[in-house]
C-alpha cells in the first residue's frame, strides 16, 4: 500500500498534490510542485523487480534533449517511512493521449501522418543516442494542441523487463521494433484497432484501456484501405510493407518511417473532426448600415453638418451687439443711435446660400475678417472705446441685408419709483415657453372610478341572484320520494371519473459490467452499450472457448433505469453471434436471482421477448455462453433498447 499522500514532501523540495493517471502496473504516478523552481512536475514511483532498470534507462533518456520527448528531471530513492522508494521525476503530461483522441472519434489521414510523423522524428534523434522506446503504443504518444509529446522513453521498456542494454534485442533491432509500433500507431488513429504485439501483458495495469486487436487474413493485417476508405496510398502502403505476411521492405528505424511520411502538415486534432464541427477559422464580418451608403453621403433624417467656428484676433466670441451698448453705458458714455452699417464682406464659397441675419451669426461661416480702424469711432459699433467686445466687426453672409446697430433706450421706470433701467440686450432673459400637452391624471382617475363603480355592479348582481336549487329540493328528489323510493346517492367510486395514469417509458440512467468471478470487463467502455450510438460497444475479454474456458460461470450487464417502468422486450444490437443469454428482473449484488424472464442467442440484432410485462428498475442480461466475434469467443454489445 502506497505511504504517499496529498501535502507529502520528498527529499524537501517535491510537494505531492494528487494522484495522476497511469498505464503501468508497477509505477504510481502523482502531480507535484517543485517548490525551489516553483513549477509543476510529475513525480513517478517504480517498484518491483525492475525498479533499479528503470532508474538507469531513466538516466538515459535524460541525456536525449528533444521537445518532443518528454523530459527527465530528477532520478533517486527516497525513505517515506516505510522504507526506500525509487522515484523518476520528470515534466507533468500535458493534452490528451493517443487512446482519448480516438476514443473521441477515428483521426484522419493527414493528422495521423503528422502525429504519427512527429513520434517518429522524436525516436529518430533518440536512437542517434542509443536509446530506444521499446514499449511504443497509444499511452505513451500525448498530443498537446500542436505539440506531440513521446512518454516514457525507455522507461517503461525496463518495466516491463525489455530493457535494449539488457536483453537480446540491441541495435539494429531496438530500431526495427520501434519503427514497426510507429506503423501500428498510424494504423491505431485510422481504425481504433492495434495491429502490434498484444497488449494483454502483466505489466500493464488491469484497469487500463487496451485497444482491440487488428482483424488478420491469409496475408496478415487487414490492409486500412479495406477499412477506411478514400485512406491516403501512402499510408496504405506503408502498413502492408511493414505487417504483410511477406514484408521484406519493412521500414527498420524510425527514420525510415520519417521519409515514408514526410512531409506532413501541422498537428491540430481538430483538423481531424468533421467539417460541420470544426470551428470556423474566419474572424467575424459585422455589417454596419454605412456600408449602404456611398462615400460623402449622408444616412436619411442625418442633420447637415455645421460649419465651422471661426473665432476673432482676440480669442473671444461677442454675444450679441447689445452687449457693447451695455458697456457704455455703465461707463456713463451715452450711446447715441447710429444708422452706419457693418460694411460686408467676400463669402467663403460661391456655393453658400444666402441666409437670413439672425442664422447668419449663429452659423459663424468662414470669412476673411475685417480689423477695426484704429481711429474709427465707437458710436459706429454701438461701444464705448474701452468696451472689450467692441474691438472686433463680425460679417454677416454675402447677400443678406445690412445689420444696423443702434442703442438701447432707457427701460420706462417701474411701479412705485425708482431708477430707469437699460436694456441689457443679449443678456437681457425670458420666461420660459409653457409646454402645451394632455394632463394624463384626470384620464387616470377616470378609468380608475369605472373600474370600481363595475366592479361593485358586478359583485352586488353577484348576491343578488337566486342560488342553484338543492338536491333535495330538486324535481328527481321530489318525485323519488313521493314514489317511496329513497334516492341512492352516488359512491365515490361512481362519480369520480377515472383518471389517466400517465405513460411511463423505461429510460436507462446507468449500465454496468458484472464479472463476480474475474477482474472486470473493460469498464471504461460500459456507457458505450446504451449512448445511442451504434458504431460504438462494450466488449467483454476474449477466451479460448465458448464456456469462458471454464474460468467463470457467466458475465453479463446490469441496466438500471431513471424509475421503474413496464418492459415487454429488450433488443440487443451486437457484432456477435451465437451463444446464450439471459435476462432477468434483478440487481447487481444478485445478478443470477429471480426467475429467467427471456432467453436466446446473438445475432446483429437480437430480440428477447419477456414472458410478460414486467415492471421494474434494473434488469441483468446475464451471458452463460460467448458467442463468436470474428473468430474469437467474446461478445461486442453495441446497443441496448428497451420497450
Amino acid at each position: 500500500m502506497s505511504t504517499a499522500h496529498p501535502g507529502t514532501v520528498m527529499v524537501d523540495r517535491y510537494r505531492l498534490v494528487q494522484l495522476a493517471a497511469t498505464d503501468l502496473a508497477a509505477a504510481e504516478a502523482w502531480e507535484a510542485h517543485d517548490q525551489i523552481l516553483d513549477r509543476p512536475v510529475r513525480v513517478t514511483f517504480v517498484d518491483g523487480p525492475y525498479a533499479s532498470a528503470a532508474l538507469d534507462a531513466a538516466r538515459r533518456a535524460a541525456l536525449v534533449a528533444d521537445p518532443r520527448l518528454s523530459r527527465v528531471l530528477d532520478v533517486g530513492s527516497t525513505d517515506l517511512g516505510t522504507g526506500r522508494r525509487s522515484y523518476i521525476i520528470s515534466e507533468p503530461y500535458r493534452g490528451s493521449s493517443l487512446t482519448e483522441v480516438v476514443s473521441g472519434g477515428l483521426v484522419d489521414a493527414q493528422q495521423a501522418r503528422a502525429v504519427v510523423g512527429e513520434a517518429a522524428a522524436a525516436l529518430e534523434a533518440a536512437g542517434q543516442r542509443g536509446v530506444h522506446h521499446l514499449a511504443l503504443r497509444p499511452e505513451a504518444v500525448r498530443i498537446d494542441g500542436h505539440r506531440v509529446v513521446v512518454t516514457g522513453l525507455g522507461i517503461d521498456a525496463a518495466l516491463a523487463g525489455v530493457d535494449g542494454g539488457r536483453d537480446h534485442i540491441t541495435g539494429a533491432g531496438a530500431a526495427a521494433a520501434d519503427a514497426r509500433d510507429l506503423v501500428a500507431l498510424a494504423y491505431y488513429a485510422l481504425t481504433a484497432r492495434w495491429p502490434g504485439d498484444s497488449l494483454d501483458e502483466p505489466w500493464i495495469a488491469p484497469d487500463a484501456v487496451r485497444p482491440l486487436p487488428a482483424q488478420r487474413d491469409e496475408r496478415g493485417v487487414v490492409p486500412v484501405s479495406t477499412l477506411v476508405p478514400h485512406v491516403d496510398a501512402e499510408l496504405d502502403s506503408l502498413v502492408r510493407r511493414t505487417f504483410g505476411s511477406d514484408s521484406p521492405d519493412a521500414p527498420t528505424t524510425p527514420g525510415d518511417v520519417v521519409a515514408a511520411l514526410a512531409p506532413w502538415g501541422e498537428v491540430s486534432v481538430v483538423a481531424a473532426l468533421p467539417q460541420f464541427v470544426q470551428p470556423s477559422t474566419e474572424p467575424p464580418v459585422r455589417s454596419s448600415v454605412m456600408g449602404a451608403v456611398g462615400t460623402g453621403a449622408a444616412l436619411p433624417g442625418t442633420p447637415p453638418p455645421a460649419p465651422p467656428v471661426r473665432r476673432p484676433a482676440s480669442g473671444r466670441i461677442a454675444r450679441s451687439a447689445a452687449v457693447g451698448g451695455a458697456a457704455g453705458a455703465a461707463a456713463g458714455v451715452a450711446a447715441p443711435q447710429s444708422t452706419q452699417a457693418i460694411p460686408p464682406v467676400a463669402a467663403p464659397t460661391a456655393a453658400q446660400a444666402p441666409v437670413p441675419p439672425a442664422q447668419a451669426t449663429a452659423a459663424m461661416a468662414p470669412v476673411q475678417q475685417q480689423p477695426a480702424p484704429a481711429q474709427q469711432p465707437a458710436a459706429a459699433y454701438g461701444a464705448a472705446p474701452a468696451a472689450a467686445y467692441g474691438s472686433q466687426a463680425y460679417p454677416t453672409a454675402q447677400g443678406a441685408p445690412v445689420q444696423q446697430q443702434t442703442a438701447h433706450a432707457p427701460v420706462p421706470p417701474p411701479p412705485g419709483g425708482g431708477e430707469p433701467r437699460t436694456d441689457t440686450g443679449g443678456f437681457a432673459s425670458s420666461p420660459a415657453p409653457k409646454r402645451r400637452g394632455v394632463n394624463p391624471t384626470p384620464i387616470v382617475l377616470g378609468l380608475v372610478v369605472v373600474l370600481v363603480l363595475a366592479g361593485a355592479l358586478w359583485a352586488v348582481s353577484k348576491v343578488m341572484s337566486p342560488s342553484a336549487p338543492s338536491v333535495a329540493e330538486s324535481p328527481v328528489a321530489s318525485e323519488d320520494a313521493g314514489g317511496g323510493a329513497a334516492a341512492e346517492e352516488p359512491t365515490d367510486d361512481e362519480s369520480s371519473e377515472p383518471s389517466e395514469t400517465p405513460e411511463v417509458r423505461p429510460v436507462i440512467s446507468s449500465g454496468d459490467q458484472l464479472d463476480p468471478e474475474g477482474d472486470g470487463q473493460h469498464p471504461e467502455a460500459v456507457d458505450l452499450a446504451y449512448d445511442g450510438d451504434p458504431s460504438t460497444f462494450w466488449y467483454t475479454q476474449w477466451f479460448n472457448g465458448p464456456d469462458f474456458a471454464g474460468l467463470r460461470s457467466g458475465l453479463g450487464y446490469v441496466i438500471e433505469l431513471e424509475e421503474p417502468a413496464p418492459v415487454t422486450s429488450i433488443t440487443l444490437n451486437t457484432n456477435s453471434e451465437g451463444g446464450h443469454v439471459e435476462v432477468r428482473a434483478t440487481s447487481r449484488d444478485k445478478p443470477t436471482d429471480g426467475p429467467v424472464l427471456a432467453e436466446g442467442s446473438f445475432s446483429s440484432e437480437t430480440t428477447l421477448d419477456l414472458k410478460e410485462e414486467t415492471v421494474a428498475d434494473s434488469f441483468v442480461i446475464w451471458v452463460t455462453e460467448l458467442p463468436q466475434t470474428r473468430d474469437k469467443y467474446y461478445l461486442e454489445l453495441n446497443e441496448i433498447v428497451l420497450s
